[in-house]
């Protein structure tokens, strides 16, 4: 027998569950037919994305809400969605270093910009220092290269918000593979 909320409460037998507090799910939560979601609700789950080809154009439908992970030695160019303040976000993390080439993240047109900030750790066998670079005005592209100083070493977590038309809120938290650390944003699109 299934037990269900409106057989103990007359007020959600009569009008369903409506409420303004936040609500958990400590289990699976199934929708049987139409659901309806505002603004500020997160779903989550599910496994991470692959990024395994030279190239992703990562969409809304597919990838906002998920992880996805870079699993290329040769790196992977990845071209985000136009921003339109959807409030989308994309999560990337670094499941292998690229040997070669790089890890890249662009926006996906020539009017798009970067805003945020990347920490690098220095060096990963040791605590280090960690530095900070800011996107500068024009930035609409970030480089993790694996054995250079832009922090492309396996673990590194990347985040892109579309918060606002023309705009991309990113940050990151990495490290380097040592020598000599340098910005990973750059003005390339």
């Amino acid at each position: 027998m299934t037990l269900k909320l409106e057989n103990y409460d007359i007020g959600v037998a009569m009008d369903g569950l409506n409420t303004d507090k936040a609500v958990a799910f400590g289990s699976t939560m199934s929708v049987a037919g139409a659901a309806t979601f505002t603004a500020g609700a997160t779903i989550t789950g599910g496994a991470a994305i692959a990024a395994n080809d030279a190239t992703l154009t990562v969409t809304a439908a597919t990838h906002a809400g998920k992880v996805i992970q870079f699993g290329k030695t040769t790196g992977t160019i990845v071209t985000l969605p136009a921003a339109t303040g959807t409030g989308d976000i994309y999560r990337f993390v670094i499941g292998i270093t690229a040997t070669s080439n790089a890890n890249i993240i662009k926006v996906a047109n020539a009017t798009d910009v970067m805003d945020g900030s990347i920490n690098i750790q220095q060096d990963t066998d040791v605590d280090g220092t960690v530095k900070a670079y800011r996107a500068d005005a024009a930035d609409d592209t970030m480089t993790f290269a694996g054995a250079a100083g832009t922090g492309g070493i396996v673990g590194g977590y990347i985040e892109c918000i579309d918060y606002k038309s023309g705009f991309w809120s990113c940050r990151a938290y990495t490290q380097s593979g040592g020598g000599a650390e340098v910005t990973p944003f750059s003005a390339t699109v």
